[in-house]
């Protein structure tokens, strides 16, 4: 009883994250901010810049701190970034968070520098999405890496979304009794389609076929390349219509690719979507062509809409999910033929249904929120 009780004290929680664009960790970290206030705790999102898609999802129980500060490309520039770190730690002086949660990697490093600024005795839950070759792409994150010592002596706990990362970060110095797999949540149940998009216009437009169905920003490591390429090889067996989801810096070369395979007129980039239930509900098959995944949440997502799914097995979340293909195919990497062949073989049999949602429901955003809530 005692314990019970004292598992229901609210506490300050303050989510840490540099945007809210399109992005997988920003998607986690605003459900499970939803998920946390929804369970009486105070809950404040603290974010660099909070334009983008996410923010629409974002509950009027969570706190909203947003420091307008202007995104460049990618990210921010290194003069700005030195001066925001000393903002987040005044933002967490006057917060006085009971426990952060950070993420991704360069925003971890920001987080034990602001805590160590703010001499903060908030419990720290650096969260790790992505394997390191690539966050070190960046200066910022290379500096992240570098510094790991630093974040790991500040962690309470590290929360890693695969086991893959969890050895990574091992590798890395990580101690092992400070690491911890807590898998990303999904929504309990799709939501509601509330409007009309031009893009299921153009879908009818296409005519007759199965509709294969991805989605991810569109860039180098998400590999639509192969996608295409392999799309291109089953149009020559079925009639068949691809619908990518996401936007990106590579969009122009895509379409380029897919004009010179000759399958422009059965590909459609159908931009950002924030409603993933409207995506799914289309898709006969759901495909994912990553070279690498720190866990692949749209997996999940299709997975509980009912889509059959096929997907390189990047590392190192899809094998995690897909339970080394029990619950879907799993494909080398970059092998656009071996792509092919598995999307033919999975629209023909696909996975039934009850594997897809029992699956999905492991990850549950009230499984995944219990996780969460027992750190505290």
């Amino acid at each position: 009883m005692i314990i019970a009780a004292l598992l229901t004290v609210s506490k300050r929680i303050v989510f840490h994250t540099p945007s809210l664009r399109g992005g997988g960790a920003e998607r986690v970290f605003v459900l499970m901010a939803n998920e946390l206030a929804s369970r009486g705790h105070d809950v404040t999102l603290l974010t660099w810049n909070a334009a983008g898609p996410n923010a629409a999802l974002l509950s009027s129980a969570v706190t909203l701190v947003d420091f307008a500060l202007p995104v460049q490309g990618e990210g921010f520039s290194i003069v700005k970034t030195l001066k925001t770190v000393r903002r987040s730690a005044q933002a967490l002086r006057k917060l006085q968070p009971d426990a952060v949660f950070s993420a991704p990697e360069f925003m971890n490093l920001v987080a034990a520098l602001a805590l160590l600024m703010a001499t903060s005795r908030a419990r720290f839950f650096p969260t790790f999405h992505a394997a390191t070759s690539l966050v070190t792409g960046r200066l910022g994150a290379r500096l992240a890496v570098r510094l790991s010592a630093l974040v790991s002596a500040q962690a309470t706990k590290a929360i890693v979304v695969s086991t893959g990362i969890g050895r990574e970060l091992k590798a890395r110095g990580f101690p092992p009794s400070k690491i911890t797999v807590i898998h990303n949540p999904v929504p309990a149940g799709a939501d509601p389609q509330t409007e009309v998009y031009p893009w299921q216009n153009d879908l009818a437009a296409m005519g007759d076929g199965a509709v294969i169905v991805t989605a991810g920003r569109l860039v180098e490591v998400k590999d639509h390349r192969t996608l295409l390429r392999a799309f291109a090889l089953l149009r020559e067996q079925r009639p068949a219509r691809l619908v990518i989801f996401g936007e990106g810096p590579l969009e122009g070369a895509l379409r380029s690719l897919a004009h010179e395979l000759g399958i422009d007129s059965q590909v459609l980039f159908a931009g950002y979507v924030n409603n993933p239930a409207a995506c799914y509900a289309v898709a006969d098959l759901f495909t994912l062509s990553s070279i690498s995944e720190g866990f692949g949440n749209v997996l999940v997502e299709a997975m509980n809409a009912g889509v059959p799914v096929v997907s390189t097995e990047a590392p190192y979340g899809p094998a995690e999910i897909l339970q080394d293909g029990r619950c879907g195919t799993l494909v080398p990497v970059s092998d656009a033929a071996a792509l092919a062949r598995a999307m033919g073989e999975m629209l023909d049999q696909p996975t039934p249904i009850e594997i897809l949602k029992n699956r999905a429901a492991d990850f549950d955003v009230k499984r995944i929120g219990d996780q969460y809530e027992a750190l505290l």
